[in-house]
C-alpha cells in the first residue's frame, strides 16, 4: 500500500479512526459494504509501540500499525467477526507499506464492538449508514 494512503492514520499515534469513503486504502475497497474499517498506527518508527515484523512472507520490517475490520456475522452465534490487518514500514522502501492479513486473534467473535472503537473520529466520506 502507498504510504500516501496510510499517512492520516500514522499522524494519530496509535489513536483509532474510523476509514470510510476515499480513506479506505485501494487493496480494502473490497471488503463487503456495512463493514467497519478501524486503523491506528504511529509514523514515528522510533516510538515504543513499534516492534520488528518478521513472518514467512515479511522476512524484516516495522510494525507500524493495525486495521480492524468488524462485520456483522448472521450466520454464527455472535454479532460481528473481527479480522485484523498488520501494517509493516519495509526497509526497502520508506513509501511503501506492506500489509499481512487477515489474521484472527482472540477478539475475532464478538457479541459487541469494543469501546475503544465506539464514536471515534471518521477519515473520509462517512457511511450512508452508521454501524456504531
Amino acid at each position: 500500500m502507498p504510504l500516501e494512503e496510510f499517512e492520516q492514520v500514522l499522524m494519530r499515534d496509535w489513536v483509532p479512526v474510523e476509514l470510510a469513503g476515499d480513506a479506505i486504502p485501494k487493496w480494502a475497497q473490497g471488503i463487503p459494504p456495512g463493514s467497519y474499517l478501524c486503523a491506528s498506527g504511529t509514523g514515528t518508527i522510533n516510538n515504543p509501540l513499534v516492534s520488528v515484523y518478521p513472518n514467512e512472507l515479511i522476512p524484516s520490517g516495522a510494525l507500524i500499525g493495525g486495521i480492524d475490520v468488524y462485520r456483522r456475522s448472521p450466520d454464527d452465534p455472535v454479532e460481528w467477526n473481527k479480522d485484523w490487518y498488520a501494517v509493516v514500514r519495509s526497509g526497502n522502501d520508506p513509501t511503501l507499506l506492506l500489509v499481512d492479513g487477515p489474521k484472527k486473534d482472540a477478539e475475532h467473535w464478538l457479541n459487541e464492538l469494543p469501546a475503544r472503537v465506539r464514536g471515534i473520529e471518521i477519515l473520509g466520506v462517512p457511511k450512508s449508514h452508521s454501524v456504531l
